[in-house]
């Protein structure tokens, strides 16, 4: 938990030293205004469509919440209802630590700072560091990775919450620092809640449910 809540504290203190409107000769306004120049029609919705994918970050909270009320096995409810718990903490705990961050250090976003040179498919009037999109993307997919250490859990979460945040630079939605430190503080975020949890739960514990349920033990 330690290491947890370091990892969150270092995440937290790389947004203060970057938080600024990055210089022209920048590598991050050098990457924006590259992909900028290499958006294409067939591609410019496809990336608005993912980017607008983020709030399927709360579907495993939901997911578990339901699975722990229609399961009937009473030790597999409960245990549902703890991956439930932890979820819905690691999204809480991403949520205060970027909109404190985005509040605190009001970076404007790449377009309010070079109007004339960067252009943004879907603007939003928050600040721009960090990427919410992209902290909630790697919350939820970190999160599911810990409980299910499966390769076809694994492998398709960390594909969509790095989609997610590949997009927030393809629209222009954000600076490429932006995007890591709401990947890094996503998975802080995942990571801390996730060491609450087992330190809470290791007395008590009980056996994995597998993300699929049989039909058979749910009640209808």
């Amino acid at each position: 938990m330690k290491r947890a809540l370091l990892a969150l504290l270092l995440a937290l203190a790389f947004g203060a030293i970057h938080a600024q409107t990055s210089p022209v000769d920048s590598l991050d306004y050098r990457i924006l205004k590259t992909l900028q120049q290499h958006r294409t029609p067939v591609a410019n919705p496809l990336w608005v469509s993912v980017s607008n994918s983020f709030p399927l970050a709360v579907l495993p909270t939901v997911g578990y919440a339901v699975g722990s009320a229609c399961v009937s096995d009473a030790q597999q409810s409960q245990t549902l209802l703890g991956y439930t718990f932890q979820s819905g903490l690691a999204l809480t705990i991403n949520a205060a630590a970027t909109m404190a961050l985005k509040n605190i250090l009001a970076r404007p976003r790449p377009w309010v700072a070079y109007p004339d040179s960067l252009v943004c498919l879907q603007r939003v009037s928050s600040a721009s560091f960090p990427s919410g999109h992209t902290s909630f993307a790697f919350t939820a997919a970190v999160t599911l990775s810990l409980l299910h250490p499966r390769w076809y859990v694994v492998l398709p979460a960390a594909l969509w919450a790095s989609a997610v945040g590949y997009s927030r630079l393809y629209i222009g939605a954000h600076y490429p620092s932006d995007v890591l430190a709401g990947a890094v503080i996503g998975t802080c975020s995942a990571l801390l809640a996730h060491a609450l949890c087992s330190r809470k739960q290791s007395t008590a514990a009980a056996p994995p449910v597998d993300i699929l349920l049989p039909v058979a033990q749910l009640r209808f």
